[in-house]
């Protein structure tokens, strides 16, 4: 029996399954049940996509190719087709705008969608997502699960557990679609690990783990005085997402804007050094557009691509908007894929989306001393606005030697 949605938010998140090996296996029928992987093929590749049978061995997303070799001998290794996939992803944002214009793509295959106007024509969340996946599977020849609830932390978590599961070596069937009604956000979310939690990195997950916190529940029980005494002002907000309160909308194409800088360089970076200089300069870059804008975001997204040409992007989202310098270089450098190096680098980019206008911005929760270093880089921003965005730089950039192209 449904529960009724009353006046709450109805959120769906529709994420396509193994989005780049399906349509593969979807133009080759022959590849069905195999493991199918793929990325660069070449001996500096690295992985984009990976079946459920080739993750059964290990192989995940980002990982040099190299090293899925190692751990699935006999897989298909693909390098795969940009312009297939984006033709493909085109045709399942048309299905989901059948039920709403409130859609908020993240990526080719997953999206964000606000149900809430459209239950009186559609149905229930819960019928609306079922719809979605027949749909989908019928037009499109694709898998897609999704997850509902009243905001959209829930509605991504939810999803996640519609995916299929890997048991034993054996890829069960998907359960599809999730729903989490409203009043049962507390129920659902307590048995989560915490690290699954938006803006909860290494870093705050350590933190965490130091005061026994493991699971979204121990969050929400915890003391305040506890997590004060580690998180500062920033266990509010914490405390706020355990218990499943998000005001986060669904921020549709028209609305949707972001600010980023990229670089390509004449050679590629092979020492992580070298990398690390320039994550420094984007972080500066884009922390210093945002304070020109007046902006601050949620959504911090890398872009990496290799020598081979492959590309990757790796995004997190954070618990409320920043525009720091500081708290935008740490998420970049946990979100640079370890050991990417070695297949040298010939473009870094960084994109902040999830945009706050002229909003509050939160201290970061992982340095004790954010507020001072927070002081220190508004006076530099102020010193850049009179004198010129050359005028001060990072001790970091000094006598540096790559040189970007433009």
């Amino acid at each position: 029996m449904e529960h009724p949605w009353g006046a709450h938010r109805a959120i769906l998140h529709a994420d396509l399954d193994c989005f780049f090996a399906s349509v593969e296996v979807l133009e080759d029928p022959r590849l069905v049940g195999l493991p199918v992987i793929v990325g660069g093929t070449g001996p500096r590749g690295v992985v984009a996509a990976a079946s459920y049978e080739a993750r059964i061995f290990g192989v995940r997303s980002a990982m040099p190719m190299a090293k899925a070799r190692q751990l699935c001998p006999r897989g298909v290794f693909l390098n795969g087709t940009y312009s297939r996939y984006s033709s493909v992803s085109l045709l399942f944002h048309s299905v989901l705008r059948r039920f709403t214009d409130e859609i908020e793509a993240v990526g080719l295959d997953e999206a964000f969608m606000d149900v809430s106007g459209c239950l009186r024509l559609f149905g229930s969340p819960q019928v609306i997502a079922a719809e979605i996946r027949r749909v989908v599977k019928k037009d499109l020849g694709l898998s897609v699960c999704v997850g509902v609830g009243t905001t959209k932390q829930v509605a991504k978590l939810a999803s996640r557990r519609a995916k299929p599961k890997i048991t034993q070596g054996v890829v069960g069937p998907p359960i599809g679609v999730v729903v989490v009604w409203p009043g049962q956000e507390q129920e659902f979310l307590d048995p989560i690990p915490v690290r699954e939690l938006w803006g909860v990195g290494p870093k705050t997950y350590r933190k965490l783990q130091s005061v026994g916190i493991e699971r979204i529940g121990d969050l929400r029980r915890a003391r305040d005085e506890t997590l004060a005494s580690v998180f500062g002002k920033g266990a509010t907000h914490l405390r706020l997402l355990a218990a499943g309160c998000d005001s986060d909308a669904v921020m549709s194409g028209s609305r949707r804007k972001s600010i980023g800088r990229e670089q390509t360089y004449p050679i590629d970076l092979h020492q992580m050094s070298q990398v690390d200089r320039e994550l420094v300069r984007l972080a500066d870059s884009v922390a210093d557009r945002m304070r020109k804008n007046r902006a601050a975001a949620r959504t911090i997204t890398l872009k990496v691509r290799f020598g081979d040409f492959r590309t990757i992007t790796r995004s997190v989202t954070l618990l409320s908007a920043t525009d720091s310098r500081a708290e935008i270089l740490r998420h970049l450098r946990e979100l640079f894929p370890e050991g990417s190096t070695d297949h040298g680098i010939r473009l870094l980019g960084v994109a902040m989306s999830n945009l706050k206008k002229d909003g509050a911005v939160q201290l970061m929760l992982d340095d004790d001393n954010s507020e001072r270093e927070e002081a220190l880089f508004r006076t530099v921003a102020k010193i850049k606005e009179r004198f010129g965005t050359n005028a001060i730089s990072p001790a970091s950039l000094i006598d540096d030697t790559v040189k970007p192209e433009h």
